[in-house]
């Protein structure tokens, strides 16, 4: 914001000077994760690469508060990564065996690049088919 001030004494003199304010974010918004879509099943002979969950990341605060990344907790076969924007795209990252895993559970953890550093999480379930 700006805006000018002025002054004015009991005999008429004054004097002027322009106030400028500028407004700090605070880092007070989570990152918000929106999964835009995600494979219930996928067949255990997928390639590596084979995207399972598209997800879009959003953080309402500005400059590094509101720079978000993502990553997968846990171990399993599956990866993320950037796609286009705030999207990102769970993808397996190694080959798939029923036999040894039915089903993969994994928490996408988004944070932000604040201090402090603010984060959220989702799950995901992917049940791997017999082939």
């Amino acid at each position: 914001y700006t805006f000018g001030v002025v002054a004015r004494d009991g005999g008429g003199l004054s004097g002027h000077s322009q106030v400028h304010i500028k407004i700090m974010d605070e880092n007070d918004n989570a990152p918000e994760i929106t999964t835009l879509s995600v494979s219930s099943s996928i067949p255990e002979d997928s390639p590596p690469g084979t995207v399972v969950a598209l997800i879009k990341v959003r953080d309402r605060d500005s400059d590094d508060n509101g720079k978000v990344w993502c990553e997968l907790e846990g171990e399993s076969p599956l990866s993320i990564v950037a796609s286009s924007g705030s999207s990102y795209k769970v993808v397996t990252a190694s080959a798939l065996d029923r036999e040894r895993a039915s089903e993969h559970n994994v928490t996408v953890v988004a944070s932000d690049r604040g201090s402090p550093s603010l984060s959220s999480r989702t799950a995901l379930s992917l049940s791997v088919s017999d082939v």
